[in-house]
């Protein structure tokens, strides 16, 4: 067992921190003891000296090495480095479509259909969820560390065999294993997210990541058309894995492990209402109790020093930094399809995965109606309808990320001071709206290309990013204040339920517009789009019911 004084293998025991007696460690894949459920109420503001503060959700520990202590230039630094990584992986995946338009000719006259050209974006986005069925169990078991590490060398050599290419086989099969590498920005990315960052900054800072992600992201596609057009589009792909050499360089060097056991105190599990409570127990804790116990933005204690070492370099450069606990691979995989039974979870993944399969849609059929008549666009400039969705990626920053952020607070206050995980989907109202409006846009201006401008074409390919932004940034935020003891198969629910349906409504898309048509088929989309808001409006008002309800499987 660890202690204080054996600060190197803190995560196979005790809590650095954890003086009391009874203190109940969370593990990422175990429960606390029974008799009481957390359901993620929790108080996240308090009076203190007649002003209110935030409580720092979860507490942060007096050691050093604690994720939760690291500076905050080194907290940015690292969302920078592994923002960066996400993009060079998702970048080969995701952007293709604006590309899809130079591969064309290439493999038509090898006689390969559209349909299996088209399964160049669409299997490898399929693999992206399903690669995590492996990784996070082991990143739940080894570390974040060695996978983000592996991984980002997976990533490096899946590109440089697409840079070598010299059939469509060879192309597709390195690209899944692209697609595989790449899947650790869906998973790893926001836990690592989760770790370094308090209950209040999260939204913040994964919409940050995503919306870098997508202005990086769209710069290098737009000027990679012309760079395919003049050298060749595999130098679309060396271009990546040179970025990809550079993440994984990086990495060693500034993204250290972020791992640590907590008690479950720190994630206000003592705060939290069981599901044999109401919230007039909660709001009994008095104010004076939490002021004096809980840390806030303004009140945090100091690092103990004496007790255990700093943080240095050659602590940070360690691969391997926790006991291996192998025991907790299957145990993830269990409560991931535990998750799925809840009501609230089953939402969020089944309509992050639906509509990313619209977009996947979109993506497919756009550039081609780009470059037909009427609109006769040249193929090098498809690429530019991706400078859209700058405005979007900057706008998605303060709306998603710290109006959301903002409003769980506000909403806090308002509540006695007592947070709900279903103030965050406030923030998914109107992007649900929008979503419903775009589908109709596209159907009518992909149907009906001689009737209406291109914008129709452009515009909700380009705004349809906000909804993206929305349902995962929103989505994954709202489950992880539900259940932070399960943050990795959350992710794992999250990612693999992605792929698996946005693979489904998407891999089909060609054969379905030739057999109802555009407009019918994004009917049915902006349909499905409605039947999600209207879900969202009874979780917003239940939500808590549910939560209550399934805690006994997610404690």
């Amino acid at each position: 067992m660890a202690t204080p004084q054996d600060p190197e293998k803190f995560a196979t025991g005790m809590h650095p921190t954890s003086s009391a007696k009874g203190d109940t460690i969370v593990h990422e894949t175990e429960s606390p003891s029974e008799g009481r459920l957390f359901n993620g109420t929790i108080k996240l503001t308090t009076s203190k000296d007649r002003k209110e503060e935030v409580v720092l959700i979860p507490q942060p520990s007096a050691d050093p090495r604690d994720p939760l202590n690291i500076a905050k230039w080194q907290k940015l630094l690292m969302l920078g480095l592994i923002t960066f990584y996400s993009i060079t992986g998702l970048c080969a995946i995701n952007s293709l479509g604006s590309l899809l338009v130079f591969f064309i000719p290439e493999y038509q006259a090898e006689g390969i259909s559209m349909q299996r050209i088209s399964g160049l974006i669409t299997y490898p986005s399929l693999l992206v969820g399903l690669g995590n069925i492996l990784s996070m169990p082991l990143v739940l078991s080894i570390g974040r560390r060695p996978v983000y590490l592996a991984s980002n060398l997976v990533l490096l050599i899946g590109l440089i065999l697409c840079a070598t290419s010299k059939s469509f086989e060879w192309h597709f099969a390195a690209r899944c294993i692209v697609a595989f590498a790449a899947a650790q920005s869906e998973a790893t990315v926001p836990l690592i997210i989760q770790d370094i960052f308090f209950l209040h900054q999260r939204a913040r800072a994964y919409q940050v990541w995503a919306s870098a992600q997508t202005l990086i992201q769209s710069a290098l596609v737009m000027g990679s058309s012309y760079m395919t057009r003049d050298v060749g589009w595999r130098s679309w792909y060396g271009l990546l894995a040179a970025m990809a050499g550079a993440s994984l360089l990086l990495g060693i060097v500034f993204v250290p492990e972020t791992y640590y056991d907590r008690p479950a105190e720190a994630w206000g599990f003592k705060d939290s209402v069981s599901n044999t409570s109401n919230r007039a127990d909660l709001q009994e804790t008095t104010t004076t109790e939490i002021s004096t116990q809980k840390q806030t933005e303004t009140s945090r204690h100091s690092l103990d020093l004496a007790s255990y070492p700093p943080r240095t370099l050659s602590s940070d450069l360690r691969v391997f930094v926790m006991t291996p606990d192998y025991s907790c691979i299957l145990r993830t995989l269990k409560q991931a399809v535990q998750l799925l039974a809840f009501p609230h979870v089953a939402w969020i993944a089944l309509m992050n995965g639906v509509i990313i399969g619209f977009d996947i849609s979109i993506i497919i059929t756009y550039g081609p109606i780009l470059v037909a008549p009427p609109y006769n666009w040249p193929e090098t400039s498809v690429s530019l309808t991706q400078i859209g969705q700058f405005p979007v990626a900057f706008l998605a920053i303060p709306l998603l990320g710290w109006f959301s952020d903002r409003s769980v607070i506000w909403m806090a206050r308002r509540n006695k001071g007592v947070h709900e995980p279903e103030f965050r989907l406030l923030t998914l109202v109107f992007p649900l709206i929008l979503c419903m409006i775009l589908m109709i846009v596209y159907g009518l201006g992909a149907q009906n290309p001689f009737k209406y401008h291109w914008m129709a074409i452009v515009f909700p390919q380009d705004v349809i990013l906000l909804v993206l932004f929305a349902c995962n940034t929103v989505g994954l935020t709202y489950l992880l204040d539900a259940h932070p003891q399960r943050a990795g198969p959350i992710c794992v629910v999250i990612c693999v339920c992605r792929g698996l349906i946005s693979f489904g409504v998407s891999r089909n898309t060609v054969t379905y517009v030739d057999n109802i048509g555009f407009l019918n088929l994004f009917g049915i989309y902006t349909g499905m789009v409605g039947v999600f808001a209207v879900v969202c409006v009874a979780v917003f008002f239940w939500g808590k019911r549910l939560r209550m309800l399934c805690a006994r499987w997610a404690n």
